[in-house]
């Protein structure tokens, strides 16, 4: 007679000093960047670079060492209306990325600034890209939101010379500063954090470490986790969330019969580091990962879970 395990996850969970936990972060961040017109891809691999269009098409181009993101890359964010509007979108996406970059050189950048200025979590890790023709100019974004950046952190807003309407004005030195100053920038972000129930950015994390140590869970189970873990976000929010984390390859889905399984991608992302609420054992991540995989290997009403998770590891070797 099979012995059927008990499940694992939620007395797991509820062994965790959560307020002691901490994020790690990953050595290979995300920059979104925002700003100025970035032409399409080149229809194919000899075609002719197009001629630069904005600084941020420039800074692109520069093949920088860190990743360079643009909002527009994904085109299906208004599909099955997972998101409500672009503001939504590019909120939730900047909440993946360690650091964004807003080029103040179009009508959407000075949007996107003052969406991401309104939240703590965003500003704090904002940095804003100005032409010096603007800095003596007594408009509303220079003596009221940069002048509010500034204060906070001198070094979250930059001035350099180029016309931002004229791409031809703007110089390889520019270029290679602006890289250069996003780089120290990244170079001073922390290597980690306490985990804290209201940021965005750290419920990303949970979904992902969720899935690194329960294997595969389906949605609704990452929401009660979720709860569990005091991130009280809607079905929607998650829907959200786990759009942006399965475009980065962070998780993907599995589908068995006609369930949809999320699991983990193939993508590194920020790690936890687990502190138990006795804090005498260290905690061991495969050997919680393992009790899962027993546990739907031994439960008939799991069997698609383990199925599922059979499948996703077996496509992930091919």
């Amino acid at each position: 007679m099979t012995t059927v395990a008990e499940d694992p996850r939620l007395p797991f969970l509820a062994s965790l000093d959560l307020p002691s936990c901490r994020i790690e972060y990953a050595a290979a961040p995300i920059v979104l960047i925002c700003g100025g017109r970035v032409p399409d891809p080149k229809p194919y691999a000899d075609a002719l670079d197009p001629p630069i269009a904005s600084l941020r098409h420039a800074i692109s181009n520069a093949h920088p060492t860190f990743e360079v993101f643009c909002p527009e890359e994904i085109k299906n964010w208004h599909s099955d209306a997972v998101f409500k509007d672009l503001v939504s979108f590019e909120r939730a996406l900047a909440s993946v990325c360690s650091l964004i970059v807003i080029i103040l050189e179009s009508a959407g950048s000075m949007v996107e600034l003052g969406a991401f200025s309104q939240l703590t979590e965003l500003a704090d890790k904002s940095i804003t890209i100005c032409s010096n023709k603007f800095v003596e100019d007594d408009s509303f974004i220079n003596l009221g939101i940069l002048r509010f950046l500034a204060a906070k952190n001198p070094s979250r807003v930059k001035n350099y010379n180029w016309e931002p309407l004229q791409p031809q004005s703007i110089t390889d030195e520019i270029v290679i500063d602006v890289v250069s100053d996003i780089q120290d920038e990244l170079d001073r972000l922390p290597k980690t954090a306490i985990l804290k129930s209201d940021q965005d950015s750290h419920c990303m994390v949970v979904i992902s470490e969720l899935l690194r140590l329960f294997a595969i869970l389906k949605e609704h189970e990452i929401h009660d986790y979720l709860i569990t873990c005091g991130y009280h976000i809607s079905i929607d929010q998650l829907r959200e969330k786990l759009f942006l984390l399965k475009f980065f390859r962070i998780v993907k889905t599995e589908k068995y019969s006609d369930a949809t399984f999320y699991v983990s991608g193939s993508e590194q992302y920020h790690r936890l580091r687990l502190v138990a609420i006795d804090k005498i054992k260290p905690i061991d991540a495969l050997r919680i990962e393992a009790q899962c995989l027993d546990f739907y290997k031994s439960t008939p009403k799991y069997k698609n879970w383990n199925r599922a998770v059979a499948q996703a590891r077996k496509g992930a070797a091919k």
